[in-house]
């Protein structure tokens, strides 16, 4: 039963489709404002840094993220889009992961 809502819920989000985009937008719920390097973000996750940029991708092409570089490190400025187009389902999604069966 819940496996099914968890399906339709991803289905219905269209983007969050590998485990690492679930993680990174969870980070970023967490952490809205964050001046970090993929490298370092990579390191808190645990996830290679190829796979932790193809998902920076994902969140910015669906812009549930805007990436700034920033002019005098390799650190960018990441920011949580609050609001906006992904409003109706984000609040079922946190409120699923936040359990264990949801992870």
């Amino acid at each position: 039963m819940k496996d099914d809502h968890i399906r339709r819920l991803l289905d219905r989000i269209g983007v969050i489709r590998r485990p690492c985009d679930l993680d990174l937008l969870l980070f970023f719920i967490r952490h809205p404002r964050a001046l970090l390097s993929s490298d370092q973000i990579a390191a808190f996750l645990g996830y290679e840094v190829k796979r932790l940029g193809e998902s920076l991708d994902v969140l910015v092409t669906a812009e549930l993220l805007t990436r700034m570089q920033t002019p005098t490190s390799a650190a960018r400025m990441y920011v949580f889009a609050v609001g906006g187009p992904h409003e109706d389902w984000l609040p079922s999604l946190v409120e699923l992961v936040s359990t264990r069966e949801g992870r």
